[in-house]
């Protein structure tokens, strides 16, 4: 049998990125949906450009969410870009943080709901 060149071995999601990302441990929550549906998850690397995420169990997810890191107060809207059940990886199209003040060019409803669950997800 022929080994197997680096050229045939099938990439995964890691190798396909387009820079490397720190390994973080992070509590997250993703959210989804005209519902506002919520779904736990880890963090488990990120760069300013995207994440690798460790979900809390099975969901199906939409091709775009609200990434908010739990510790941060961090919310991404962001996009997802592969899934391999339990993890996924997400591109981030904006960040914003739920603490700063609200600006003319979001929509403050929306805000308002995402800064609640950031802080319904929050140790007390």
């Amino acid at each position: 049998m022929p080994a197997l060149s680096r050229s045939t071995i099938p990439l995964t999601p890691d190798e396909q990125r387009k820079s490397g990302r720190p390994r973080v441990l992070l509590a997250g929550r993703l959210i989804f949906g005209e519902a506002g549906l919520t779904l736990d998850c880890t963090i488990r690397d990120r760069t300013e450009n995207g994440a690798r995420l460790k979900l809390s169990g099975p969901a199906v997810l939409p091709s775009r969410m609200t990434l908010i890191e739990i510790g941060s107060g961090m919310a991404h809207d962001c996009e997802l870009s592969w899934r391999r059940f339990p993890e996924i990886g997400v591109s981030f199209l904006s960040s914003t943080c739920l603490e700063a003040k609200v600006t003319e060019e979001e929509p403050e409803m929306q805000r308002q709901r995402l800064r609640r669950m950031w802080q319904d997800a929050k140790p007390r």
